[in-house]
Parts: structure tokens; C-alpha cells; sequence
């Protein structure tokens, strides 16, 4: 199935947002550079989702209250959300920098110890934050293409498109079982994650920095867990670096590090001796046309563990640099879904859409927004009742012009309802049109419905009346009976001419026209006052 196509740059997206060019695009979503025009032309992201089915609104709510709510450099910024064209857009601050992926496939080479620690710990700090909520928050999607590195040196993580709120006493599984290869813990592919999860995943990052490698798929090692040990990839590395790898890439989640902090505070403590490292058992393997060493854990979280001796690894297929100073990052735009590998098909099918922000105050509703075609209908029949009813009892042509006014309030007030929890002021139009077509078609049943019991009930008058005066009605006695009970607007000179469905059509098509255009009037009151919410509950 083809991709949709990408906008055109110059189009206007809710009024105010101006699309510019294409960062990046997928089978969910792309990603564009853009303009907030109410905002001193404010650069931004501009992420288009094009999943808006309810459980796709239901992940969306989740991951943008998670944004909302946590204030911090080292994540991105969001701005607004709104729904338009069939289709979710999250408006977010634009990230300028590289990839962590994008890095390392420049250089060349790894990374030295001490750049991905300093990288990386405030990451660890506010996955801690994320862990310690009540349900926990899971990201589920840490990897190099999910972290940029801004021009000063500043580690933002982005994409929470797989994030999950975690009840250690539920044991209930998650039924979106996205992966990333190398990168995602054995539990994801079968949907019990928790906060070891993460810690999986940063530790596989870092692994992958340090190493220029990626770690063998975790499904993988639950089989027969082999992994080359840090060092032989990289000399460089220090003992220390190497045993809390190797802990936290453990395959059983209770063997990892219990929380993110405790990984971080290992990172943090004075180096280890030479007689701390695990103990190893080695075999031989090929890796990139390259004789390399693999090893296998023997109980790599054990607190006292002795060294084998092995034979010393052979150079590095690379050189190991020794900067002095970080290196320079050329600007380029935050792209959040960017995969390392493609994750098998059963997987990729089912990962979640993007963004759609709302507060945290309202993730609890997580009903879908209100149908253009349910909300038109439900007051297109109320009104083409009311209507109805109105003029078989006040047959004057003046109710027929109150009718008509009381519906053009009814057009409006179905715009306004469809609109006023969220999407664009447009769909107030679909409402307007539906509650006219709904309105009329009620209207003239209800109103056929209504003179046939009072035609009838009038020619039965009329026939008791004269058999009481001994008389008998005439054949035009229908006629005369219709008359005497229909609206004024029905007899009226304009529809007793020989060709009455002119004027009728007219009507008709001159009523839906101002069914849209009131239907519009409501959209915009809607989308107002959804806006207007939002913005009291970003304030403080």
C-alpha cells in the first residue's frame, strides 16, 4: 500500500501553522518543518499522524499528557495539537542536532567513555523521574535514533510513540510489541515491560556507542545468551564501564539493576580493579569479516566474580581516538521515528501513531471525538421535529420563518458541538450538512405524518356534522379538509401553481447551503473554545 502523499510546503494547517519542508516520513506519520505564525513566526515540528482511530487516540493522549507534564531540556517541547484533514498533527519545539546514530555513523568510530556518560546520565535522571510515577511511565523505545545531541552538546530523548504506564501488581500485557532490534529486552517481545526495560535499552545505547557495534537481538540470547564483551571491541574501555554493561544488558530482568538510578550511581562510583570483571569463556566468531572474541556471561550480575584468564584480543579494526575537545555537530532537524533496523513485520505492523498533546487533566477522557455525522443527525431530528410540530399547531407564515431561524441555531449548535473537544473547525461544516439533510428529511415525514391525522380527523368531523344536519360532504370534501388544517406556507400561491417542486428544491437547496455555512460558524466557536481550554490548563 502507498504511502499518502507529503503536504505541499506553504500549507496552512489550523490557521496558523505554516508547513515547510519534509524531515522525515513512514508508514504512521511524517515529520515537517514549520511556522507558528501566532507565535512571532516561531520555528517548530510539525508531526502528521495518520492513524485517528480511537485505540491510536487513546496512545496519543497518554504520550502527550507524559510531555506535557515534565519540564526539561532533555525533552522536546510541545506546543499545540489539533486534528484536521483525517489526521492527528502535534505541534513541538524544533530539535536542531544530530542523532546519536547520525554521530556515530559520521565518525566512524566509538565514542569515548566519558562523552556517553556525561550524554547520557540526564537521560538516566529523568527516566528515574518517569519510573517513579504512580503508574510508572515506560518510553519502551530508547535506541541512537531516538536521542539527539544538540549543537551544545545537550542529550535530548524523543519519541514516546511506544510508551506505556506500567502497574507493577497488574499482569496484564501490552498488546503493541513494537521492537527495535539489538535494542529492545527480551520481556518486549512479549509485552511485559517494566522499568528494567528501559534500563535494557540505555544500556544496549551505550554498548553501541562505546563499540560501534549492535548487541545480538535479545531473543536471541534467551536462547544461548552470547555477547562480546565491551572490551575486546574497545581496549579503551575501562572495568568499571564494561561489569555495569554487562549487568544491565542482563537477559533476565531481575538480574539488571532494580531501578534507573542504581545504574546511574554505578556509573558514578570509583573504578573497579582488575579482579572485579566478569568472568568470561571463550569462543571464536566472525563478525564483519573480522576475527573477533565471543564471550558468554557466567552469572554477570554477581557481586564477586574472578577473572579467566583468555588470550589478549587482537587489534581494533579502527582507531581509537583520544579527543580533547567535543566534536563539532553539523544542525540538522529532529526526525523522532528514525530506526536502527527495521523490526520484523509482525512488530512494525502494530507500533503505535505519534503525538497528540492535551493535558494530563484529561487522560482520562478517552472517548473519541464527537462525529460530524452522529452530532448532525441527533439535531437535525430534534429540529425537524420541533419544526414540525410547531407549524401544525401555528399554521401562520410567520412560525415558518421562526422555524426557519430556530434551524439555522440548531446548524450552529451542531458545528459547535462537534467541535468544542478537539479536531478542525472544518468538520463543524460535515455537522451543519447532515443536520440540514437530517432536519429536512424529519421535517417533511414528521409534517406528512401530522396533516394525515389531521385531514383525517377533519373529514370525519365534517361527516358527523353532516349527518346531523342531514347533509352529506362533497367530493372536494379532501381539498376542503386540507386546507382547513395545513401550514400557511403549503397553500400559499407560490406552491399551488402547477409546478410546485420548484419552489420546493429551492428551498431545500437554499437551506442546506446555510445548514453548511452555520455548521462552519459553530466549528469555529468550537475550535475556539477547545483552544481556549487547553490554554488555561497549560497556564500554571
Amino acid at each position: 500500500m502507498s504511502l499518502p502523499l507529503p503536504l505541499e510546503p506553504g500549507t496552512l494547517l489550523d490557521g496558523r501553522y505554516i508547513v515547510g519542508p519534509l524531515i522525515n516520513h513512514g508508514g504512521f506519520g511524517a515529520v515537517y518543518r514549520g511556522i507558528d505564525t501566532s507565535e512571532d513566526d516561531r520555528p517548530c515540528a510539525i508531526k502528521e499522524t495518520y492513524d485517528v482511530s480511537p485505540a491510536a487516540r487513546r496512545q496519543a493522549l497518554m504520550q502527550a499528557g507524559i510531555l506535557f507534564t515534565v519540564k526539561s531540556k532533555h525533552l522536546p517541547q510541545v506546543y499545540d495539537a489539533f486534528e484536521a484533514n483525517h489526521r492527528f498533527y502535534l505541534v513541538m519545539q524544533l530539535i536542531e542536532g544530530q542523532t546519536l546514530l547520525q554521530l556515530l555513523r559520521a565518525r566512524g568510530h566509538p565514542c569515548s567513555e566519558q562523552q556517553v556518560t556525561v550524554w547520557l546520565l540526564p537521560i538516566m535522571h529523568i527516566l528515574q523521574e518517569l519510573h517513579s510515577r504512580t503508574p510508572a511511565v515506560i518510553h519502551r523505545d530508547i535506541k541512537p535514533g531516538n536521542i539527539i545531541l544538540t549543537p551544545d552538546q545537550t542529550a535530548v530523548l524523543v519519541d514516546f510513540g511506544l510508551t506505556k504506564l506500567h502497574d507493577p501488581d497488574s499482569n496484564t500485557q501490552t498488546i503493541i510489541r513494537a521492537v527495535s532490534e539489538g535494542f529492545s529486552p527480551v520481556e518486549q517481545y512479549t509485552g511485559k515491560t517494566g522499568p528494567q526495560s528501559d534500563i535494557y535499552s540505555l544500556a544496549a545505547t551505550m554498548y553501541f556507542l562505546l563499540t560501534n557495534k549492535i548487541p545480538p537481538l535479545a531473543i536471541n540470547r534467551s536462547i544461548q545468551d552470547e555477547i562480546i564483551a565491551p572490551r575486546l571491541l574497545n581496549p579503551a574501555l575501562s572495568p568499571k564501564i564494561e561489569r555495569v554493561l554487562l549487568k544491565a544488558l542482563a537477559v533476565d530482568p531481575d538480574q539488571r539493576y532494580q531501578s534507573m538510578r542504581e545504574f546511574a550511581q554505578a556509573l558514578q562510583e570509583p573504578g573497579f580493579t582488575g579482579y572485579a570483571d566478569p568472568t568470561v569463556v571463550s569462543t571464536s566468531a566472525q563478525s564483519d569479516s573480522t576475527h573477533t572474541t565471543s564471550v558468554g556471561l557466567s552469572n554477570p550480575s554477581s557481586p564477586s566474580i574472578n577473572m579467566q584468564r583468555i588470550p589478549p584480543p587482537p587489534p581494533p579494526p579502527f582507531p581509537l581516538p583520544r579527543p580533547t575537545s567535543p566534536p563539532q555537530i553539523q544542525p540538522s532537524f529532529h526526525a523522532p521515528s528514525s530506526p536502527i533496523h527495521p523490526a520484523p513485520a509482525p512488530y512494525m505492523a502494530a507500533a503505535p501513531p505519534g503525538y497528540v498533546l492535551v493535558p494530563q487533566t484529561t487522560l482520562a477522557s478517552l472517548q473519541p471525538l464527537p462525529s460530524a455525522f452522529g452530532q448532525g443527525c441527533l439535531w437535525g431530528l430534534i429540529q425537524g421535529i420541533l419544526a414540525a410540530i410547531m407549524l401544525l399547531v401555528l399554521r401562520k407564515d410567520v412560525y415558518f420563518i421562526l422555524a426557519t431561524l430556530i434551524g439555522f441555531l440548531f446548524y450552529l449548535f451542531a458545528g459547535y458541538m462537534t467541535t468544542r473537544k478537539g479536531g478542525s473547525f472544518a468538520r463543524g461544516a460535515w455537522a451543519g450538512l447532515w443536520s440540514g439533510i437530517t432536519s429536512t428529511v424529519t421535517f417533511w415525514i414528521v409534517l406528512a405524518i401530522g396533516l394525515l391525522l389531521l385531514v383525517s380527523q377533519r373529514i370525519q368531523a365534517d361527516r358527523l356534522a353532516a349527518q346531523e344536519q342531514g347533509a352529506y360532504i362533497g367530493p372536494g370534501e379532501l381539498g376542503y379538509a386540507f386546507r382547513a388544517v395545513a401550514p400557511a406556507f403549503l397553500i400559499s400561491s407560490r406552491l399551488t401553481t402547477q409546478s410546485p417542486w420548484a419552489p420546493l428544491i429551492a428551498y431545500c437547496v437554499a437551506g442546506l447551503t446555510l445548514a453548511i455555512i452555520f455548521g462552519v460558524c459553530g466549528g469555529i466557536l468550537g475550535t475556539m473554545k477547545h483552544r481556549d481550554s487547553i490554554n488555561k490548563k497549560k497556564s500554571p
